[in-house]
């Protein structure tokens, strides 16, 4: 074996996964239940997206960076979204199966690739639903009067303080045994909270339009500065966090009645929905409030108090509490898919995969929230939101990435080595040109040494032109020199390849803009999880060929053995029909020959009677 382990890691670091052996290793660990329709699938999305954040980030962005333009940042942060959510819905379209991401990156890019991102968006997602429960105690404290700290227990053990939330805790379990019950149960139980929270939010946006005082959108960049331009852009890349959550809508895609007609409406109609719901919570936010007045910490509470208002701002606090529980309850819902799709290639023990009698992956449920549960119970709120965000956009740019392979490729089909070239030069020229771009957009923080500036740090616009050109050429000339050479049957990316190579910028740039403790963490973790791919997940992978291998070889023994004994058969069977025909060919001879000598006997008696 340690003289095959070389040869084996070189043989499935890069080895693609098809859309039938996927579908082979579904059927054979249960599939689950289709039960959704469109309008769940897009109450999903929804339900997941417009969480409590959206009560506080903005307040956030339009303080420290952008002011009143804090909706323009809301509306570059959406279009910057629906780029990747255009490459999530034709690969859901195209492969409808638990394990969104996981697949689309193991059918065009290896299963290593795809074990490794994948990996981490399902730690980020524990992190996040760890970080968003924290929440539900401090606003429902606030909701009944109480101090924001209320139902929080502090205890020292040690050196160490923990400030336990056994709420938390429970409100986790709850949902998890919730979830586990029945996709159809849960995604009903969520389009109800979604419904309500809608109309919580509808109520904010109207409440608060009838407090609005233009003359607070002035100055509309902060204090007119050269650099405002700058500030929407950074202010974009934090608003981009409020849209993480339409991915969930492509895990669901096992469990859609018709996947190739809703999943594109569940995954673009969410998406669509949100990015109204932001654009006009932010335009509100600023009209109400001057920038100087804007409270980060409690944003639209604050806000309302502010313009005379204080009861509404339990209203506030009832609909973070209710995109809180949207927000678990998807929250849980999504990665237990995910880890799901991982087990069933064999990356961890089957046992995770089993589905069970409401054809729900109740094992892999578990799992994430009793994780999400001691974690949520133990860690506090801001730890858990400095460790959240990388994982997502690198799974988003991986997405993006395989989808422009996965085109270049027919699947199955022999490539040249210069075709080969071809599209690897041009695919690194995109990723080549985006990292520039964003090296010209952080160096400049750089180029100031005791207060001097340096000698091109007044040209960065410059720069940043001749990068955006070159992202902007690579396209251009894949149209003519990178023709797809497969087309998916359902749903397809509109404007390739534009809006895949536009992906790839944007999460570049959003990649960029992350500190270094999150690129530590995502290092340890992606480290960790290669270990695992290495001494467990490529023998256990190999093993699941290697039985699929031998189960096709049995049935095509069978057929053949069938095959077999029906030609034996006939071959002993042809002899018989042969003796049989010849036997009758015998008797009609003899009938044949007796008719004439009967003939004359009756004309000899037909004489004598005359006579």
């Amino acid at each position: 074996m340690a003289k095959q382990y070389p040869s084996i890691v070189q043989q499935r670091t890069f080895k693609l996964k098809t859309a039938a052996e996927m579908e082979r290793d579904a059927a054979q660990r249960g599939t689950l239940k289709r039960t959704l329709g469109p309008f769940g699938l897009t109450m999903v999305g929804v339900g997941f997206m417009l969480g409590a954040g959206i009560f506080m980030a903005p307040g956030t962005i339009a303080v420290d960076m952008t002011g009143p333009a804090v909706c323009i940042s809301y509306l570059i942060a959406a279009l910057s979204a629906f780029l990747s959510c255009f490459c999530y819905a034709e690969f859901a379209c195209d492969m409808p199966l638990a394990g969104a991401a996981y697949n689309y990156i193991a059918a065009s890019l290896g299963e290593f690739f795809a074990w490794v991102v994948t990996s981490n968006l399902i730690f980020e997602y524990i992190l996040a639903d760890a970080a968003v429960i924290r929440g539900f105690a401090p606003y429902f404290a606030t909701l009944i009067g109480k101090d924001p700290d209320f139902f929080v227990y502090t205890v020292v053990s040690g050196n160490k303080t923990y400030v336990m939330d056994w709420w938390a805790f429970g409100i986790t379990l709850a949902m998890t045994a919730f979830v586990s019950i029945g996709a159809k149960e849960s995604t009903t139980a969520n389009t109800i909270i979604t419904i309500v929270h809608l109309v919580v939010m509808a109520f904010i946006i109207i409440a608060g339009f009838t407090q609005a005082d233009s003359a607070n959108f002035e100055p509309f960049f902060p204090n007119n500065e050269p650099g405002a331009w700058k500030q929407v852009f950074n202010g974009a890349a934090i608003a981009f966090f409020s849209f993480i959550g339409f991915d969930a809508v492509a895990t669901a895609a096992e469990e859609v009645k018709k996947p190739s007609k809703h999943m594109p409406w569940g995954i673009l109609g969410s998406m669509s929905i949100v990015t109204v719901i932001y654009f006009l919570m932010c335009v509100v936010l600023c009209l109400m409030v001057p920038r100087d007045m804007i409270n980060p910490d409690a944003t639209f509470s604050a806000a309302f108090v502010y313009v005379g208002l204080p009861w509404a701002s339990h209203i506030v606090a009832l609909g973070a509490l209710l995109g809180i529980l949207t927000g678990i309850l998807i929250g849980i819902y999504a990665p237990a898919r995910i880890l799901t799709g991982c087990c069933r290639e064999g990356m961890l023990p089957p046992v995770l995969a089993w589905i069970g009698p409401k054809q729900t992956p109740w094992v892999a449920t578990w799992v994430i929230g009793i994780c999400v549960a001691v974690i949520a119970l133990l860690t506090d709120f801001a730890e858990l939101a400095n460790m959240v965000s990388i994982g997502t956009f690198v799974v988003f740019w991986f997405v993006a990435v395989a989808l422009l392979w996965r085109r270049m490729h027919l699947p199955g089909g022999v490539t040249s080595p210069g075709r080969w070239a071809n599209q690897l030069l041009h695919l690194f020229a995109m990723i080549g040109f985006s990292l520039g771009f964003v090296l010209v957009w952080c160096l400049p923080v750089y180029n100031i040494v005791d207060g001097v500036e340096g000698k091109w740090y007044n040209d960065q616009w410059k720069w940043l032109v001749a990068m955006a050109v070159c992202c902007l050429a690579v396209p251009v000339s894949m149209c003519f020199f990178c023709r797809s050479a497969y087309l998916p049957v359902g749903f397809k990316v509109p404007l390739y390849p534009f809006v895949p190579c536009g992906s790839i910028f944007v999460n570049t740039f959003l990649l960029g803009q992350l500190d270094e403790l999150s690129y530590r963490r995502f290092g340890w973790w992606t480290l960790a999880v290669v270990i695992v791919y290495l001494v467990y997940g490529i023998f256990a992978a190999q093993a699941q060929d290697n039985r699929r291998i031998a189960a096709d070889e049995s049935v095509e023994t069978g057929i053949s053995g069938d095959l077999d004994g029906k030609a034996a058969a006939l071959e002993l069977e042809l002899p018989k029909a042969a003796s049989r025909a010849e036997s009758t060919s015998s008797a009609s001879a003899a009938e044949a020959s007796s008719k004439p000598a009967a003939a004359p006997k009756a004309e000899a008696g037909a004489d004598a009677t005359r006579a």
